[in-house]
């Protein structure tokens, strides 16, 4: 059988990212030796180099596009003269004769809610075609282009609700850095493989135009949810804020319309996919999975022991929606009934400002002496150290954390929220997400009593046969290995381009 190709598309996760996707993709990669994999990246800036290293053998080549901090959008050349040329090339009558038009196209298939996927597709397809010859950052700052999106975005939006120039400016300026996505070359592969509905399946979408290639996507948390859960947090007005979920909910209807197969991590999250434009019959349920060797049970009699100062981990990145903010309240609620327990948060931290909105609160509530926050290289043994593992999070999926603490033999407590239910299947306490008051309850019920140290350890059994039981490493992989092997034996997509 010929060895299958693959290239991984990633968003703000692999190789530039710590979390749990990032470690999907790594497991991925080094499980399924007989893949050739090739990784495109998405970085938010050019200072997000891989973390991942060395590669295994079967990774062939790895390319990161940082769609901010650049001084120009889209990909860098590496070739002085070759990008000269390009510029050189790149004229006003060029743009009008070969962009004006699919950039029109993309315009309103994202602001016409009834525009078919296979538009937009359309569109960018036209658009990556034409990229090839051209240089990307002057088609995209042109005034010709900056004119047909103010009369675009004034054909379609009423009067009483047009961007102001300020907001046109601010949307256009978004435009300019995700359509670059489009202007990459990808190498050819037997599939593409997205990790996320967003701007990752751009490349499933035109490798199956351009070249025929087979698209599975894959969604870990459901992107347009979890996208608009975080809208609310923005800076930006009611109208861009529209913009911007326009255009990514135009990305991912696309990006289902065209996908081959979905893989979803849970029921909960299929049903959204289905909400979102999944077809039923693409999508199947593929679990993740944890190296049992690697996260081993604690000792029994660590398990069960009173301990005179508890400790209660959370292993989560620190951004929004893990709602690291609801757990510190939630502390405050357990030290006044047990002064002595101790937080230990460990985590990369993904947003400066909400890190410094919690540090705030840590101060605020007199938490001062009680909360320790870091990271850690060894997060095996971090599970083995605690009492309890807490996650406070208010969107999840299938979170590794809570994997690896279950087959750590640590009792978990996380906010009943995505497949986490589903995931404990009773073997865990489930808190109401956004509630630090249900958050503190559960905590104290595992350390209150004479009967919470035998609670404790009945949890941890119960969720260590569960985990053991569904959610190894091995399984994961033979899944998507028999994916992947059925995906690249199906003759080839009819490439648009070719006709």
């Amino acid at each position: 059988m010929t060895r299958p190709s693959v290239l991984l598309t990633t968003d703000g996760t692999y190789p530039c990212y710590r979390g749990g996707v990032s470690v999907w993709c790594d497991q991925l990669i080094r499980r399924l030796e007989d893949v050739s994999f090739h990784v495109f990246a998405i970085s938010y800036s050019p200072s997000h180099v891989p973390l991942f290293g060395p590669p295994p053998a079967n990774l062939v080549s790895s390319q990161v596009l940082p769609l901010w901090g650049t001084e120009e959008p889209g990909p860098q050349e590496d070739n002085f003269a070759a990008a000269l040329l390009r510029k050189i090339r790149t004229s006003e009558d060029v743009v009008r004769s070969w962009f004006l038009e699919p950039f029109e196209l993309v315009l309103r298939s994202m602001l016409r809610p009834d525009s078919p996927p296979e538009q937009m597709a359309e569109a960018l397809l036209a658009l990556h075609i034409g990229w090839r010859d051209f240089d990307y950052a002057r088609i995209m700052s042109s005034p010709t282009i900056w004119d047909t999106f103010l009369r675009v975005c004034c054909d379609l939006y009423p009067p009483h609700n047009r961007l102001s120039l300020e907001e046109a400016t601010v949307c256009m300026r978004w435009l300019q850095r995700y359509l670059a996505v489009a202007a990459v070359r990808f190498p050819e592969t037997d599939l593409v493989h997205a990790s996320m509905a967003g701007l990752a399946g751009v490349p499933g979408v035109l490798q199956k135009l351009v070249g025929g290639s087979r698209f599975l996507l894959t969604e870990h948390g459901i992107f347009l949810r979890e996208l608009y859960l975080s809208l609310a947090r923005m800076k930006h007005g009611v109208r861009c804020r529209r913009f911007l979920f326009s255009w990514h909910e135009t990305i991912a209807r696309m990006n289902y319309c065209f996908a081959d197969s979905v893989t979803s991590l849970c029921e909960f999250n299929r049903k959204w996919q289905l909400r979102v434009g999944a077809s039923a019959g693409k999508i199947r349920i593929i679990p993740n999975g944890i190296d049992p060797s690697v996260f081993t049970p604690r000792l029994p009699e660590r398990t069960g022991a009173p301990s005179t100062a508890p400790v209660i981990l959370t292993m989560a990145r620190i951004y929004p929606l893990k709602g690291i903010d609801y757990l510190l309240r939630a502390a405050r609620l357990v030290l006044d009934r047990m002064p002595s327990a101790r937080f230990r948060i460990l985590g990369e931290v993904g947003d400066q400002k909400y890190h410094s909105q919690c540090f705030d609160l840590v101060s605020q509530l007199g938490l001062s002496g009680s909360v320790e926050w870091g990271s850690t290289t060894d997060p095996a043994s971090a599970y083995k150290s605690a009492d309890v593992f807490c996650l406070p999070s208010i969107s999840e999926a299938m979170p590794y954390s809570v994997l690896e603490a279950m087959f750590s033999g640590c009792p978990v407590v996380a906010t009943d929220v995505g497949g986490v239910a589903e995931m404990l299947g009773g073997s865990g306490l489930l808190a109401a997400p956004g509630r630090p008051e249900s958050i503190a309850r559960a905590i104290l019920s595992l350390l209150e009593g004479e009967g919470a140290a035998a609670y404790r350890r009945e949890l941890a059994v119960r969720a260590l046969y569960h985990a053991r039981s569904c959610y190894t490493i091995d399984k994961c992989s033979d899944r998507f290995h028999e994916a992947y092997a059925e995906l690249s034996g199906m003759p080839k997509a009819t490439p648009v381009f070719a006709a």
